[in-house]
């Protein structure tokens, strides 16, 4: 119940917080899986519905998407982001725990989710359960605190306050490209495949880049904006220096943005 409350707590910012920035790795997510017309997709953790979006153009009119995620307003995110496409629907899903039948679907998408699974290894066993045989899921997951967007701000947290590394570390608990494709393989999955892809965006200044977590935009501002005035002063002084490292003070920064993509084929034979 606590891990669903602290994804709803988030999920009126989640657009402002990652949106503008996660939408551009999903084309790279979409080819992993071998996404094809007329396909029947399941999407796990599927936030504001983006990777869904790109989905449905997809597989067409003739395919299918199905849009979970544990969070009823990140749901509802999806429904209004998807409005009016025929070939979606959604449901409310726990990953590790999934409600569907065993050789559903065709594919299983899970974009930027599975490293905050309460059990990833089971996740991926339920993504292999609702595939039929030969079909593909691919996931994406964060790297590192330094070549991540906004969950660097969650690291400095956990920096500053020991309690909640744990819970920061999580962001890039499967960062490792060999340890994502063993858990993979123990999950069944054949012919497993890993590639990273690595962005940069510009922001006109530190303050631009940071200003949806001064508001308290998504998950990890709403964490941060609970902090007490000199540990959100600290952090956010901590994330500043590691941004501005190669730039002048007070002028535009870039940010570098590694994601780490796996995917893997379900056995033709039963499994």
């Amino acid at each position: 119940m606590s891990e669903r409350f602290h994804f709803d707590s988030g999920a009126a910012g989640y657009d402002r917080g990652f949106g503008s920035v996660s939408p551009k790795f999903i084309p790279t997510l979409l080819r992993a899986a071998k996404l094809a017309a007329g396909q029947r997709v399941l999407d796990v953790a599927t936030g504001s519905g983006h990777a869904a979006q790109a989905a449905c153009e997809i597989v067409g009119p003739s395919g299918r998407v199905v849009a979970t995620d544990i969070s009823a307003p990140l749901l509802d995110q999806a429904r209004e982001r998807l409005a009016g496409l025929a070939n979606v629907s959604f449901a409310i899903e726990d990953g590790t725990a999934l409600s569907f039948p065993k050789g559903d679907f065709d594919v299983v998408l899970c974009s930027m989710g599975l490293m905050l699974f309460a059990d990833p290894a089971q996740g991926l066993s339920e993504f292999i359960r609702v595939l039929r045989r030969g079909g593909w899921a691919a996931v994406s997951v964060g790297t590192t605190a330094r070549r991540s967007f906004v969950a660097r701000v969650s690291a400095a947290i956990g920096r500053h306050v020991p309690s909640r590394a744990a819970a920061a570390a999580r962001f890039f608990s499967l960062g490792d490209a060999e340890r994502l494709r063993a858990l993979i393989q123990i999950a069944g999955f054949r012919a497993v495949d890993t590639i990273t892809e690595t962005r940069r965006f510009s922001f006109p200044s530190f303050d631009a880049y940071f200003e949806p977590i001064d508001a308290g935009w998504g998950n990890i501002g709403g964490e941060y904006v609970s902090l007490a005035s000199n540990v959100r002063h600290a952090v956010r002084e901590e994330v500043r220096r590691e941004l501005e490292r190669d730039e002048a003070p007070g002028g535009s920064i870039e940010i570098e943005v590694e994601i780490l993509f796996a995917s893997g084929q379900k056995p033709d034979t039963d499994f």
